[in-house]
């Protein structure tokens, strides 16, 4: 059906006639071809579009589209067109999904993925004061972004726990990260795995990738970090600031060092209650400047970077808080990743229907030792990505 359509094209431009009939007619239909809405998107038929809550289960060949889409950010092989020819796709669904990020094209779950969920996009545009941050320069900031993708890469390629993430004790650096983190010892100029014993780093919370992107041009910003935090790591964003309220630096009344000003501003009632869920995150990271480099001191005092959280657990420093993210807030920090892999598989929000789905890979993860394989193979046999809503809209009477 589909060749006799683009046939009809190639016989209207041969009908014309002229010189180049045979070539005008082929022209109309590669026109035909990328002007189709087929080519320009990924067509999913909908049975009832005109009811929202009907729902039904997506073809194979949907199933494959959505699968390659998710894991390799291209079209589906040849493998998986012909287990959806032959209608078996989904009964070899596991061992398709291992094939998959066993391929080199799982790359894009680093550069697609990982760069939206960790942001890792926003480390190319962050613009540090060089006044401030003399040493921070282009190979820098390369070097940062390249950390996080290998560390990411590793843990997908090696079917690593995802809270790695979180908790890696080793990191892949280069000579010029060595030197900015303060390791000693470094030769060679390409990345390698090194372990990070002795340099109080561990997981990405404490790559320059992060602390960087969440700092201000001059200074840190205990705001930005927890913020960050709450919605990448744990999952539950704060609400938006309300109208008419100062920002920190722009409010001269505010005295004393960093934590000190920030004591002050959380006194405002309209300020204090999200206040005390974002700083104690980004207190914890106060050792590390804007630029993710160790200090020990800030505006001539010692930090501290101790806190407590809004849900009881007290902390002196940022490895007992990651101890915390990784024991009592270890399901939010598995939710969020549900929620965010789920978000990036299905190009759509998280909708209230979808919860019972995050639920069930969390439960998935769980028991197969919070593998990151577990985590995708969650997603791919989830209801929302093996089902498809009406979007009910009038589109046909």
């Amino acid at each position: 059906a589909e060749i006799e359509r683009l046939m009809r094209f190639v016989s209207i431009g041969i009908e014309e006639g002229g010189d180049y009939a045979f070539e005008n007619g082929i022209k109309l239909a590669c026109q035909a071809v990328l002007t189709s809405p087929f080519f320009l998107f990924r067509v999913e038929i909908q049975l009832d579009p005109n009811d929202p809550h009907a729902t039904y289960r997506i073809d194979e060949y949907e199933l494959a589209s959505r699968l390659s889409y998710f894991i390799w950010s291209s079209m589906p092989d040849d493998e998986l067109f012909l287990h959806a020819t032959q209608s078996t796709l989904r009964k070899n669904l596991k061992s398709q999904v291992t094939r998959m990020l066993k391929d080199q094209k799982a790359k894009s779950l680093t550069s697609n993925f990982a760069g939206q969920w960790l942001q890792l996009r926003d480390v190319s545009i962050v613009d540090p004061d060089p006044k401030t941050y003399k040493e921070f320069d282009d190979e820098l900031k390369i070097s940062m972004k390249r950390e996080t993708e290998m560390l990411f890469e590793h843990i997908l390629k090696e079917d690593l726990p995802v809270t790695d993430l979180l908790s890696a004790s080793y990191s892949f650096i280069n000579k010029r990260l060595s030197k900015h983190y303060g390791i000693k010892g470094f030769e060679g100029d390409g990345f390698r795995k090194t372990s990070l014993e002795g340099t109080r780093r561990k997981g990405i919370l404490t790559h320059g990738s992060i602390l960087t992107i969440t700092s201000n041009a001059t200074r840190t910003s205990p705001v930005k970090r927890g913020k960050w935090i709450l919605e990448n790591i744990l999952g539950t964003p704060p609400p938006e600031p309300p109208p008419g309220v100062d920002e920190l630096d722009g409010n001269k009344k505010l005295k004393g060092n960093l934590r000190q000003r920030l004591e002050q501003h959380r006194e405002n009632p309209n300020c204090s209650s999200c206040h005390a869920l974002m700083d104690p995150l980004g207190l914890a990271y106060e050792n590390f400047n804007g630029i993710g480099r160790w200090r020990e001191k800030d505006e001539g005092s010692l930090i501290d970077a101790s806190g407590k959280l809004v849900s009881g657990e007290s902390f002196k420093t940022h490895e007992e808080f990651q101890k915390i993210l990784l024991t009592a807030k270890r399901e939010d920090f598995l939710r969020c990743a549900s929620e965010m892999m789920l978000t990036y598989a299905l190009g759509r929000g998280i909708e209230f229907y979808d919860k019972l789905a995050i639920e069930t890979i969390v439960e998935s993860l769980n028991s197969s030792d919070l593998k990151f394989s577990a985590l995708v193979f969650g997603v791919v046999k989830s209801v929302p990505f093996q089902y498809r809503r009406g979007d009910g809209r009038r589109i046909y009477d």
